[in-house]
């Protein structure tokens, strides 16, 4: 099992002049300190005109400050929202972040589950599935061919010589956002890493485990390079007091969910429910019912905080409990965001300090012991 760090950059209200700023350069404290503690990557997500759940449309960018200041832990794009980008962009920039990093760049891919952050880039979501397979195709072709060229729906590029390459051969690991039943197929089939997210928790992602495991034994890559990892994205707070972990705790849960809510009542806006792809009417329907609030079936603050499975939240202990409990599907990765909202930088790095001196050490003597 490896350990990863999570971001979205959220900046609670009310903000202050250097709000943004102040959170940014905590999590290039935080990411420095994490690669101390034994964590081996970090991810940055992308999200366009989200204020206050994410502050962070240009990843690359954070990531390539990530670089000059560590030199082991891997760093990851999750994801590049592929409708509202060329891959050339993508290709170019993600190849320069590996130099700079010295092959040290993981890229996930998704085509993201609202149209609100589509529309300004003038995407729609019947258009989604198309662009995020064709964009699976160009990707590692203009990294590993010398000359590219594509004849596709959404993407015709004449031939031509992408530069800079990546510094990993063949070029870096590709990823795909997982959160259907027909995403995961595809992942699967055309050789790309799973990210998952916690919040269906362990029963969904078993099932859809069940599904990747089956359709990654036959994939095919454009480029012959299959990344057959699983990994699960989840919210985080660890802290060796049982009190503090069933109030701070509680409370940050209590703020990721609301604003959750605040997401599904914002992406949706001034759609037609009549015009949502059939592809897009699970997300359409889970958000609407997010935004009426609370509803039956919905485990609430306090069940997650206490029974777990949803978020990695607890003790050491009970952190440690919450990833057996995906160990045991097969996840070797555990992706967690640790700077919630309004948590402070000391409290992001207690939870740090917690793993890096209970958690990680756990599963690494774990393994060790497996190998004997």
């Amino acid at each position: 099992m490896k350990f990863g760090l999570f971001y979205q950059i959220q900046v609670p209200k009310p903000w202050t002049e250097d709000s943004e700023s102040k959170r940014i350069w905590e999590a290039l404290e935080q990411i420095t300190y994490a690669e101390e503690m034994g964590y081996e990557s970090v991810w940055f997500s992308e999200h366009h005109f989200r204020p206050v759940w994410s502050h962070n449309s240009a990843p690359d960018l954070t990531l390539a400050a990530v670089s000059q200041r560590t030199s082991k832990i891997r760093m990851g794009i999750g994801v590049v929202l592929t409708p509202i980008h060329h891959p050339l962009h993508a290709a170019a920039r993600m190849a320069t972040l590996d130099i700079l990093s010295k092959g040290r760049v993981d890229v996930g891919l998704g085509r993201t589950g609202y149209p609100y952050q589509l529309t300004p880039y003038g995407s729609g979501l019947e258009d989604t599935r198309g662009m995020w397979e064709e964009f699976a195709e160009v990707l590692p072709q203009a990294w590993t061919q010398e000359v590219t060229s594509y004849d596709g729906t959404y993407f015709k590029i004449p031939p031509r010589e992408v530069l800079p390459k990546p510094v990993q051969k063949p070029h870096p690991p590709l990823w795909s956002a997982c959160g259907s039943e027909e995403t995961v197929r595809l992942a699967g089939e055309m050789g790309l890493g799973a990210l998952f997210g916690s919040e269906g928790g362990p029963e969904k992602i078993g099932t859809l485990m069940q599904t990747y495991r089956e359709t990654i034994k036959t994939a095919k890559s454009p480029s012959g390079m299959v990344n057959n990892q699983a990994a699960v994205m989840t919210a985080g707070f660890c802290h060796e007091d049982p009190k503090v972990v069933s109030t701070r705790g509680l409370e940050l849960i209590e703020w990721y969910m609301e604003q959750q809510r605040e997401r599904a009542r914002l992406v949706w806006k001034g759609v037609d429910p009549t015009t949502v792809p059939a592809d897009y009417k699970g997300y359409y329907e889970r958000d609407m019912r997010l935004a009426a609030g609370p509803h039956e079936g919905e485990p609430t603050p306090e069940q997650v905080v206490n029974k777990g499975g949803s978020f990695l939240v607890g003790t050491p202990e009970e952190c440690i409990k919450f990833v057996e409990s995906y160990e045991a599907m097969g996840i070797e990765q555990v992706f967690s965001l640790n700077a919630i909202g309004p948590e402070s930088h000391e409290e992001t790095m207690n939870t740090l300090k917690m793993f890096g001196e209970h958690v990680i050490p756990y599963f690494k003597n774990k393994e060790k012991a497996g190998r004997k």
